[in-house]
């Protein structure tokens, strides 16, 4: 390329991008590899001890943020009847999973240190989600949701067909490894670089049930309802052709003394009871964040929504206990709230909210930067609704009411950074670095019993190593 070549190409790069014409050929193929058994267990039951371990196809260029875990899901012990009967509606497919763990070379790099994955990713789907969304992800479960029904067609107050009911679903989107690099939806991992990999998932109990019982049906029937999990299978996308250009530049690059590294969203959890200045500590290269939810002190005991449908009624079906973020705050004493995050000697935000209703823009600021294409399900409220008569009982979205927010989906997220290092485009780690220390995280606030239990999520961004001279991987949290 002559000088002047040079110098037009590097005018160019000054230009928008849609004025800069023309197109290149470079294939880079993909081929889905389908139907990949797990190492171990292919079934698994509800009792919380579950696990199944799936791994990648070695020597491959893997797209993780491709991977579907598919499954065939049983539920079984419901009670028919046009009264008096005990239905369950098939979960959002992530509330399933307790934990998950990525492994590289059989080391656990991501989501030890997440024991409530299903909480937060429900938090998550609650700060960021929509109606919408609930209605494209049937497959995934999530109309339980946003509609109060599951692939059966019938709403939670409905009587079931019959004592068990079967249903196909996958869970096509996972935290931790599987989100980074920029925050594009191809975490690609190189098993060439960063070795083989494995993924396991540890699986929770009923509690995660929604289970509603009619009429004289006994809590104790409704607890027996169960789920089971069949038919466990992985699906990726593998790169199957890639241009000879990144071999010969994997090759410079690993000649370089300078480390590579791949950044990571990685996660840090904790449940613990609320006494007004809780604690988490976290030792990491880059915190972004604090997510704080309330639940109840029963929150990790199964539990069935009550009704009949003979009678008139209303009630709260938005989510069962285990997942419904209720801080005891009402409309009246949310003024009466304070609270503040404390690292060091730095608050977050440097004065603290008076008011409850400022955790939900905190939170929408956190993951949309008050954006006008936000969307949040944080004032959802699913109500069962019977009229009398047996049959026309339904579940219906109530209005979407500020108060929603405070007894259903109370999910606060406090930025500590500019932007999530996983996701910021230019790879840049903005947030608080504990230079290898353990740092505590104190919630500081009142408003919110001591009674109840605060579920803590650090949200990280994690980065691997590779050290191109000792030829060693290793994980800086």
């Amino acid at each position: 390329m002559s000088i002047e070549d040079a110098q037009m190409m590097a005018q160019i790069e000054n230009l928008p991008n849609s004025l800069r014409y023309g197109a290149r050929q470079l294939q880079v193929r993909v081929a889905r590899t389908t139907n990949l058994l797990p190492i171990n267990n292919t079934t698994v039951n509800g009792d919380g001890s579950g696990t199944t371990r799936f791994r990648f196809p070695s020597a491959s260029i893997i797209n993780l943020s491709s991977a579907t875990v598919s499954f065939q899901s049983t539920l079984s012990n419901l009670v028919t009847g046009s009264t008096n009967f005990i239905n369950a509606l098939f979960p959002a497919s992530y509330k399933y999973v307790r934990r998950v763990q990525f492994y590289l070379g059989g080391i656990s790099v991501a989501g030890s240190l997440c024991n409530q994955y299903n909480q937060v990713y429900h938090a998550m789907v609650r700060a960021v989600g929509n109606t919408e969304f609930g209605h494209t992800k049937v497959l995934e479960g999530f109309q339980e949701l946003v509609s109060g029904n599951d692939a059966s067609g019938l709403d939670l107050n409905q009587p079931p067909a019959a004592t068990t009911k079967t249903s196909y679903q996958q869970i096509d989107d996972f935290l931790l490894l599987a989100k980074g690099n920029g925050g594009t939806n191809e975490m690609m991992i190189d098993t060439s670089i960063w070795n083989d990999l494995e993924l396991q998932i540890d699986f929770d109990d009923n509690k995660i049930l929604s289970v509603y019982r009619d009429g004289t049906a006994t809590a104790e029937n409704a607890a027996l309802v169960a789920w089971k999990l069949e038919n466990l299978r992985l699906n990726v996308d593998v790169i199957s052709s890639i241009p000879p250009i990144y071999a010969s530049f994997l090759s410079i690059r690993s000649q370089r003394p300078e480390p590579i590294r791949l950044v990571f969203q990685n996660l840090v959890s904790q449940v613990q009871q609320v006494n007004g200045s809780n604690r988490l500590q976290v030792s990491s290269m880059c915190i972004d964040g604090l997510m704080v939810c309330p639940l109840s002190s029963t929150y990790n005991q199964f539990a069935s929504f009550a009704g009949n449908v003979s009678t008139t009624n209303s009630f709260d079906v938005t989510n069962p206990p285990y997942f419904n973020f209720n801080s005891g705050i009402t409309d009246t004493t949310a003024s009466q709230f304070t609270g503040v995050i404390q690292v060091g000697s730095t608050q977050y935000p440097t004065t603290a909210y008076n008011n409850a209703y400022l955790l939900a823009d905190s939170t929408l600021n956190h993951y949309w930067s008050n954006s006008m294409s936000a969307t949040s399900l944080l004032f959802l409220n699913n109500q069962a609704v019977s009229n009398g008569t047996p049959g026309a009982a339904n579940v219906a979205q109530a209005s979407y009411k500020p108060s929603y927010f405070l007894s259903n989906n109370c999910v606060w997220v406090q930025s500590f950074s500019l932007e999530d290092g996983w996701s910021s485009p230019q790879k840049v780690l903005s947030g608080i670095d504990t230079s290898s220390q353990n740092c505590e995280i104190i919630v500081i606030q009142t408003g919110i019993a001591s009674t109840l239990n605060f579920l803590l999520v650090g949200l990280l961004s994690s980065v691997l190593e590779f050290d191109t001279v000792a030829k060693r991987i290793r994980v800086i949290q």
